[in-house]
C-alpha cells in the first residue's frame, strides 16, 4: 500500500548510512566516501518507488508527504553527485600538490 511504501521511505531516510574509508596521504588522514555505486542504486530505487506511487489514483491523500520525500531525495541526488565529483578530483590532485606541483611562496 501507499502508506507502507511511505513508511519504508521514512525508515530508509533515518537508517541509511554512508560508508567512509580513511584515506591516508602524506601522513594526513581524510575520510572519503566508498560504495558510491550502491549508494546511487539505493537512492535511485527509492526515487523509482516514489515515482510509481505518484501514478496511483489514491496518492492524492499522501501528496504532501510524498512531495517532501521527492524534494529531499532529488536534492540528495544532486548533492551526492557533486560530492562524488569533488572527492574524485581531490583524490587525484592531492598527491600532485603534495609533491610540490605549485610554486612555493
Amino acid at each position: 500500500t501507499i502508506r507502507e511504501a511511505l513508511s519504508e521511505l521514512k525508515a530508509w531516510s533515518t537508517t541509511a548510512e554512508v560508508k567512509l574509508l580513511e584515506h591516508e596521504e602524506a601522513g594526513r588522514r581524510t575520510p572519503i566516501v566508498t560504495g558510491w555505486k550502491d549508494l546511487f542504486l539505493e537512492l535511485g530505487d527509492k526515487q523509482s518507488l516514489l515515482s510509481s506511487l505518484k501514478d496511483s489514483a489514491f496518492f492524492k491523500a499522501f501528496a504532501d508527504q510524498g512531495g517532501v520525500f521527492d524534494t529531499k531525495m532529488a536534492a540528495l541526488d544532486v548533492y551526492l553527485h557533486q560530492l562524488n565529483q569533488i572527492q574524485r578530483k581531490w583524490v587525484y590532485l592531492e598527491p600532485i600538490f603534495e609533491r610540490g606541483a605549485l610554486p612555493s611562496e
